[in-house]
C-alpha cells in the first residue's frame, strides 16, 4: 500500500472535531462525466462551490482544454453508498511523474472539490489521507502527487476539508466585494466620492466618441463577436508587457464560445460598448449568488485613458446587484483594480500530497517553488521589479521584430 508523504507545511494543520469513530468511506473513480453526472448535479444543489466547481463549466474545459489531461472523477460515499463530495481531479504524467490537480488548472481561480457540509465536518485528517490513497489506485493512471493550488480556506461558510492537511498559503489571494440592493450604496463603500467625480468626468469623455451601454452577450453572434474581440486585445496587452499569453493556446476560443453558450452557460461575456464597438470585456461564471471574474480586456490604444475597464466593472456590478446577486469576486492574483473595488479577501492555500516516492521529491522542489513566488508576489518592491522587467524585455522583443 503507498503511504502519503505530505510535505510543504508552513503551519499546523486544524484540528479536527471529535468523533467517536471515523466516518466510512467508500471511493468511486471515473474517467467519464457521464458516469458522474447524477452524482455532481446532486451535489451541486448542496455543496458550497464556486462557479469553477460547475459540471458545465469543468466539462466545457475538459473538452477543448484538457490535452493529455485524463479525468480522474473521484465520488466519496457514506456506509450507506450515498454520495457525500466529488472531487474534480486530471492527471497528467510527464517525464514519469503523475500528477493530479483540480480540473482548471490557471484558468480557475479556485479549486476546490463539492463537499455535502456535515460530512465534511465530520472529516479528520486520517479520514482524508486513506481516501486519497484510494483515489491514488483506483485512478486511471496511479498518482505520485495530488498538487492543488488556490484552495480558499473556507467557502460559503464552510471550512475547506483539505486544510486539515499540511498546507502553504498560497502566493496570491482571492479579493470579492459583498454585494446589496443598493448599488450605489455598494460602490460608496469601497470607492471615494473623488475617485467617482473623476469616473464620470471619464465617462463624459468616452461618450462624446459615441453613445455608451452595457451589453452581455446572449446570442451567438454576440458571443463569438466578444470572444475574437477578447482575445485580440488580450494578445496586444501581453505583448506590451512581456508576459506568455496564456490565451493563445489551441481550444481556448473553442472554450469560451462553447462554456457562454446555452440556456444556463457555465460563462457569461458582457462589454462597454462605445456605439458598436466593444471598448472593454469581462467574462464570469456565476453559481449560488456569487458572480467569478475569470477574465478581463481593453481595446488598445489612446481610449484607455478614459478607463473602460473600470467603468465596465461599475456597471457589471450594478447590474449584479440588479440580479440579487450576494457578491462580485475578482479571482487571484495581483493587480490594483482588485484592491481598489473589492474591500474582502479570500485567504487561499496550496498543497502537495506525494502517494510515491517520486512524488515526495517533487513536492519539495514545489514548496520551495511557492514560497519564492509568495515572496515575490507579497513584496511590493519585488513585484514592481518583475513588472519592470517584464515590459523591458517586451520593448526588446518588439524592437528587434521591428529590426
Amino acid at each position: 500500500m503507498n503511504s502519503i508523504a505530505e510535505t510543504m507545511s508552513t503551519q499546523p494543520a486544524p484540528q479536527a472535531g471529535l468523533q467517536t469513530s471515523p466516518p466510512a468511506i467508500a471511493v468511486r473513480v471515473f474517467d467519464r462525466f457521464d458516469a458522474v453526472r447524477t452524482d455532481w448535479l446532486t451535489l451541486e444543489d448542496e455543496a458550497p462551490h464556486s462557479g469553477y466547481q460547475r459540471l458545465a463549466w469543468q466539462e466545457a474545459f475538459l473538452r477543448h482544454l484538457g490535452d493529455g489531461e485524463v479525468p480522474c472523477l473521484a465520488v466519496l460515499d457514506d456506509a450507506a453508498g450515498r454520495p457525500q463530495a466529488l472531487l474534480p481531479f486530471v492527471v497528467t504524467r510527464r517525464a514519469g511523474m503523475a500528477t493530479a490537480t483540480f480540473i482548471g488548472g490557471k484558468h480557475s481561480n479556485f479549486g476546490m472539490g463539492l463537499w455535502r457540509p456535515a460530512f465534511a465536518r465530520s472529516l479528520a485528517a486520517g479520514d482524508l489521507k486513506a481516501a486519497l490513497r484510494q483515489i491514488a489506485r483506483q485512478s486511471p493512471v496511479p498518482i505520485d502527487l495530488f498538487a492543488l493550488t488556490n484552495q480558499p480556506v473556507s467557502w460559503g461558510g464552510l471550512a475547506n476539508p483539505f486544510a486539515l492537511l499540511p498546507h502553504r498559503p498560497s502566493p496570491s489571494f482571492g479579493y470579492h466585494l459583498a454585494l446589496g440592493p443598493n448599488a450605489d450604496a455598494v460602490l460608496d463603500r469601497v470607492v471615494s466620492s473623488s475617485s467617482r467625480r473623476k469616473l464620470r468626468r471619464k465617462e463624459r469623455s468616452l461618450a462624446e466618441s459615441g453613445p455608451l451601454s452595457f451589453v452581455t452577450a446572449r446570442d451567438t453572434a454576440a458571443i463569438v463577436r466578444f470572444t475574437d474581440t477578447f482575445l485580440a486585445y488580450k494578445a496586444t496587452r501581453f505583448a506590451e508587457l512581456g508576459i506568455a499569453n496564456v490565451f493563445a493556446v489551441a481550444g481556448m476560443r473553442d472554450f469560451i464560445v462553447d462554456a457562454a453558450s446555452g440556456e444556463a452557460p457555465a460563462l457569461e461575456l458582457c462589454a462597454l460598448m462605445v456605439g458598436d464597438e466593444p471598448v472593454a470585456l469581462f467574462a464570469g461564471t456565476i453559481t449560488q449568488g456569487r458572480y467569478s471574474g475569470m477574465f478581463n480586456a481593453m481595446i488598445p490604444g489612446p481610449i484607455q485613458k478614459d478607463s473602460p475597464g473600470e467603468l465596465l466593472l461599475h456597471h457589471l456590478i450594478r447590474d449584479c446587484c440588479a440580479r440579487g446577486l450576494a457578491v462580485f469576486d475578482l479571482g487571484a492574483g495581483e493587480a490594483d483594480y482588485k484592491s481598489h473595488i473589492c474591500d474582502g479577501i479570500d485567504p487561499l492555500f496550496d498543497q502537495a500530497i506525494a502517494t510515491t516516492a517520486k512524488g515526495a521529491a517533487l513536492a519539495a522542489a514545489l514548496a520551495a517553488l511557492g514560497h519564492a513566488k509568495r515572496r515575490v508576489k507579497q513584496s511590493p518592491f519585488l513585484w514592481s521589479l518583475v513588472g519592470k522587467l517584464r515590459r523591458l524585455r517586451a520593448r526588446r522583443v518588439a524592437s528587434d521584430t521591428a529590426g
